[in-house]
């Protein structure tokens, strides 16, 4: 059963690391697929630039000479743009600091040389990965349909006019505040804002003013005769109890694969069977060590059964007086004293309050040095007489 637990292990360790690789490969395509965007932008808006400065020099050198440009082939589609140039692009390492504009603001464009300079409209889509918003009725282009949207449908005009994207940097919070001079209510162009958890408020003012998001329009629904009713959908179809599953166990193996290596809970029948052959393999291990003794190792057994046989001889009587004796002799002191005493506490509470000493004085020990210990020394100062 280890093995399969051990399999599953791996089987997960692997699983795991191929997702990572899969996800870090993908990261990286994007990456690049935003690269190979951004280079498209830049080189379509520059050939743009440059036709138009070309047709500008050439208009201005030839003046009625000039060359007629919204005829033929561009009849329909001149001054538009293509699709690609109405998303944009993020700049690396730009910033614009005004995340705390949302849909249904109003806000101004601020951006010099823009043709929309001064203007307010209110912001219908915010894009935070380029730092982009959209504007209704700002901010729009002639865009060209391409060829295949118009083949598809050729009743939709060759040009539309679509809003493109403006860097968040380029406009500014429009919001009605009380004038102190007059005290009447006027649009005020807010630079900075900042944040206090979900409430915003104008940045470097005291006391602070808040200023509130804007309500989310509420969306209708739209029902349509394919709809399921509502006293369909609250009807309860069943009711399970305690006694009986909510769904056959067959359909346990249908949702979750029974054969497969990720799997880590297992049937009763099978963990008994894997542990069954674990023990059968453990016993022919067993059986193979027995084979392969050697005939030290074959003594070695069969003393260990005799010994075991035997059972456990027990002490004798000898043998405990010879550890008395050398507990005694090895016994200090000061275990000498102790005992002693205990065996004198003994004593006395064994005899009557007549028949206790007065003063009961345990000998001191003999302190003489006998003179085979003495050190001599070829100094007589240092010599320890007795």
């Amino acid at each position: 059963m280890q093995k399969v637990f051990r399999r599953t292990a791996l089987a997960k360790r692997q699983a795991a690391r191929r997702s990572e690789v899969a996800g870090q490969k993908l990261k990286a395509g994007k990456k690049s697929q935003e690269k190979d965007v951004q280079k498209r932008y830049r080189i379509e808006a520059r050939q743009l630039i440059r036709a138009a400065r070309v047709s500008q020099r050439e208009d201005f050198f030839q003046g009625a000479l000039a060359p007629r440009r919204d005829v033929g082939e561009t009849a329909d589609t001149y001054g538009t743009v293509t699709p690609n140039l109405i998303m944009g692009v993020k700049h690396p390492g730009f910033h614009p600091g005004n995340w705390h504009i949302v849909s249904g603001d109003r806000v101004v464009i601020v951006d010099d040389g823009h043709r929309d300079q001064g203007k307010i409209g209110k912001v219908t889509e915010v894009n935070k990965k380029l730092y982009t918003c959209q504007i209704e009725g700002l901010n729009a282009a002639d865009v060209a349909v391409p060829e295949f949207m118009t083949k598809a449908s050729p009743d939709e005009p060759v040009r539309q006019i679509i809003p493109l994207n403006i860097s968040l940097s380029s406009v500014r919070l429009v919001y009605p505040l009380t004038d102190p001079h007059t005290g009447s209510m006027r649009d005020t162009i807010i630079s900075q804002l900042s944040s206090l958890g979900n409430r915003r408020f104008i940045k470097g003012v005291i006391p602070r003013i808040f200023i509130p998001r804007p309500e989310k329009e509420a969306i209708e629904p739209t029902e349509h005769d394919g709809d399921t009713l509502r006293i369909e959908v609250e009807e309860r179809t069943f009711v399970p109890t305690i006694l009986s599953p909510p769904m056959p166990p067959s359909i346990i193996d249908e949702l979750r694969n029974k054969y497969s290596k990720f799997r880590d809970r297992h049937d009763e029948d099978f963990v008994a069977k894997k542990e069954a052959e674990d023990r059968e393999k453990i016993e022919e291990k067993a059986r193979m060590r027995m084979k392969m003794m050697t005939p030290l190792q074959e003594l070695h057994r069969k003393e260990r059964a005799e010994r075991k046989a035997r059972g456990w001889p027990g002490i004798t009587d000898e043998t405990l007086a010879k550890v008395g004796e050398t507990m005694e002799k090895n016994l200090s002191f000061s275990d000498k004293q102790r005992l002693t005493s205990s065996f004198l506490l003994e004593e006395m509470d064994g005899t009557s309050s007549e028949e206790i000493p007065s003063e009961t004085t345990i000998p001191p020990p003999d302190m003489t040095i006998p003179p085979e210990t003495l050190i001599e020394t070829s100094s007589p100062s240092n010599t320890i007489s007795p």
